[in-house]
This record gives structure tokens, sequence and C-alpha cells, in this order.
């Protein structure tokens, strides 16, 4: 009988390289992947356990998941990711349905445990969060010509609000070779924008190679040869040295794009998250890339409400988004995890006050926004056309546009446009979130 497998991914892109890890995995050991769950054999639901709002998610998948084995009970329940790994004995207790649980260094162990499964038994795989990075190949779900590529596993940040340290571990970085070779694989099929992710990627190699070598890597895959763009993600502000900078200055494949998380810009506050970094900082470092890379995007989050934030310590965001304005921000109210230093603060704010403080930010952020977006009415860039929305409608993206995460821009074109190619457009309009263009020749040879 045909084996078939479901599988959700939750959470962030480096989530999704481990699920399109295990789905190679299953694949290989003769598993079909299908669209609809009710058809599947095997459900792998990869989890998220960041904040409250994602293990809430995650939980909400499991029952749904459960209520169909209750229906199909040869069906096997796999709860993987971060969620198995923070939880597993909860989870066991409180949801009998799941078969196997696999932490966050277990993934290369997908097989093993379903095989357990299948003898009637009961798997969990989540000792040893810190054990050496396995190379496998994986099953892309992005759409060409996008795909994800992880660089480094776990996390040497002390952020008090923060539990990926105890969820994935010490920092460790994949070897350059290995990194390079899947490159060059991805692009040779297809994929060639390629997205670096790692829990922060300025960290790159300072385990492995005892010195930080994320400038040798980008120059590295910047010479493959069917690689159109890398992009950079989730670079913490104190991490941005000048080697790397340069890369941004001297690497052509390398978008002028950078997702910075600053979480906060008051120094008192940015002292309880355990940032190693500082107001003064990183307003230096905002200079720094603007002159040094006129055209550079930068992205960066905020988190708001953390315990003992005042009004003037959450007006001095507000301040400084005016002064030095971002391309993209995104805002998050604080969720206290257990288990954290910052759960034990005392002057936890209300969800209330969180709620309207994040409000604010994100109505700034906008008419910013919105602003910058303007400025490139009437200029012309090259778009990557990503999707089709209707008959003569599509989305695409241009360099300051990272999937999934940012918005893009929307062209009507009577010509058909083909996904996944590049064009020269002209910005026709602009709102707090996309742009407006249409396309001005054809294709980018």
């Amino acid at each position: 009988m045909t084996k078939k497998f479901y599988i959700i991914s939750l959470g962030c892109a480096k989530n999704l390289t481990d699920s399109e890890s295990m789905a190679y995995l299953l694949e290989s050991e003769g598993y079909i992947l299908t669209d609809e769950i009710e058809d599947a054999q095997l459900i792998l639901i990869n989890t998220c356990a960041f904040i409250q709002d994602a293990k809430e998610e995650a939980v909400r998948e499991i029952l749904k998941a459960a209520q169909i084995k209750e229906i199909n009970t040869d069906v096997k329940l796999i709860v993987a990711g971060c969620l198995a790994q923070r939880y597993a004995n909860e989870l066991k207790e409180e949801i009998p349905e799941i078969d196997a649980l696999i932490g966050t260094g277990k993934y290369s162990d997908i097989v093993k445990a379903v095989k357990q499964t299948q003898t009637g038994n009961k798997a969990c795989f989540t000792d040893d969060i810190n054990c050496n990075i396995k190379e496998t190949q994986r099953k892309i779900f992005t759409k060409k010509p996008v795909a994800y590529l992880k660089i480094s596993e776990g996390c040497a940040r002390n952020c008090t609000y923060c539990v990926i340290p105890k969820l994935r571990g010490k920092y460790r970085s994949r070897k350059i070779e290995d990194i390079v070779n899947e490159a060059r694989s991805l692009a040779d099929n297809g994929y060639n924008e390629i997205i670096l992710v790692a829990q922060d990627v300025t960290l790159y190699g300072i385990d492995l190679y005892k010195s930080k070598k994320l400038a040798d890597l980008l120059t590295e895959l910047d010479n493959i040869k069917n690689i159109k763009r890398i992009r950079l993600m989730y670079a913490y502000p104190e991490g941005l040295d000048d080697d790397i900078i340069n890369c941004f200055i001297k690497l052509e494949k390398l978008q002028k794009y950078i997702d910075i998380p600053i979480q906060h810009i008051n120094n008192q506050i940015l002292k309880k998250m355990g940032r190693s970094t500082s107001k003064e900082d990183i307003i230096d470092l905002y200079g720094k890339l603007k002159s040094s890379i006129p055209q550079i995007a930068i992205r960066t989050t905020f988190i708001v409400g953390f315990p003992s934030e005042t009004d003037e310590q959450f007006n001095e965001i507000l301040d400084f988004i005016k002064l030095y304005p971002f391309d993209k921000v995104g805002v998050f109210t604080y969720s206290l995890e257990e288990g954290t230093p910052a759960a034990q603060m005392p002057e936890q704010i209300t969800k209330q006050v969180k709620t309207k403080r994040y409000n604010i930010l994100m109505k700034a952020q906008q008419k910013i926004s919105r602003k910058i977006n303007n400025s490139y009415i009437g200029l012309k860039t090259e778009v990557l056309i990503y999707d089709k929305i209707e008959s003569n409608i599509y989305l695409g993206r241009t360099y300051r546009d990272a999937p999934d995460i940012d918005g893009g821009i929307i062209i009507a074109s009577d010509e058909e446009l083909i996904i996944g190619q590049y064009y020269d457009c002209v910005i026709t309009s602009a709102d707090e979130y996309d742009l407006q263009g249409k396309v001005v020749k054809n294709e980018f040879s």
C-alpha cells in the first residue's frame, strides 16, 4: 500500500528547513507527500514554541490531527520541533494520541522514530540539543526561485526574554564547503534566490573556525554562477562588523537588504533584555550602513511592553524611528516565557498597555513606510515576479522585499509574465506596505 504523509511546518524559516529535511528523509523511505491530511497515514507537525501565540497555534494543530486519529486509528502522529523539545513530558501526558516526539537536535532520526511507532511503540527523541549538525538533503517547499539556507543551529546570545538557547542549544555552524555545495545544488535546480538564515548570521563560524566567517561564506556564495540573489536575515546589530558591511559594497549578488533585530532603543531596557548593544551603538551602526550603502533597505523589530517599560521609555522608540527611519519594522508585544529571567522580573506590563503601545508604534511606522515607499515613485527597478494574483495582476518583489515577511510590488500587465523571472519595472504608486508598478521592458537576460 502507498504510504502518504502530510506535514505542517510552523514558525520561522529555520524551522521550515528542518521540515524540508524530514520530508526528504521520509520520501527516501518510500513515503509520498500529500496535500490532503485525510489521505495521510502519517501526520508530521513541526512546531514552534518561541512565544505564547506560537505554542497555542501548535497545540491547536496537534489537537486537530488527534481528532483525525480518533477516526482512523492507523494514522501515526509525529510532533517535532521546539514544542516537542520544551514540553515532551506534558505532551505525552495530555495528548496520548501522539505517537512520537522529535526534538530540535533529532530531525535526522525521523525515519527511526516512524519505524518505532510502526511496531506499536511510542518514540521520544528529545535528548542532546547540542549534537552536531547532520547534513541531509531537503525537499524544498518554497516556490522557485527562492530557497532558505540555514547556516547554523542554536544561539550564543543570552537575551533575558528568549527561550531559543534552551530549545535549540548552543551556536553550531555548518562547514563552509557543505553550505556552498548545497547552495550550488539549489541554484542548479532553479533556486537562484538564496536566503541565509540563522538565529544570528553574524556569528557564523565563531565555533567551528574560532573566528567569524560570514564574509568568507558570502564571498564563496557570490561566486556561484547560477545564483542571482543572496539575502541575509537575522543579523544582530553588535555583530555587523566592517567585514560584513564591506560585503554589501563589494559583492554583486548580495542584496542591499538587512534584517537587524534591535528590539528596543532605551539603554536601561536593552540592559534588562540582556542585549549587548546600546542606543549609541545602534545609532552609529545606522549611520555607517546608510553612508556606506546608500541604497540599503533596513528591516528591524521592536518589543513593546517589556517588564518595567515606562511611557517615556516606549516614547523613546517613537522618537528614534522618526529620526532614524527604517524601511520595514515588525513589532511584538512582550510575551512572558516561563524559565526566562524576564519572566521573574517585577513590574510586568498589562496586556492592555502592551496592545496600546503596539498599535501606536505600528501606526507611526505606517506613516514612515508610506513616505519611504512614495520616494520610489517614478524610479525603475528590477523585480522578481513571485506570484499571479488575478488574470493580469502579479505580485513581484524588489531587493527591498523579503518573501513571506515584507510587502511587494503589485503589477498589472496585459502581457503574460513568467513566475520566477526578473523584469524591469517603474514604480507608479505606493502605500504603506506595497508598491504598484508596470513592466517597461522585456525579461532580464
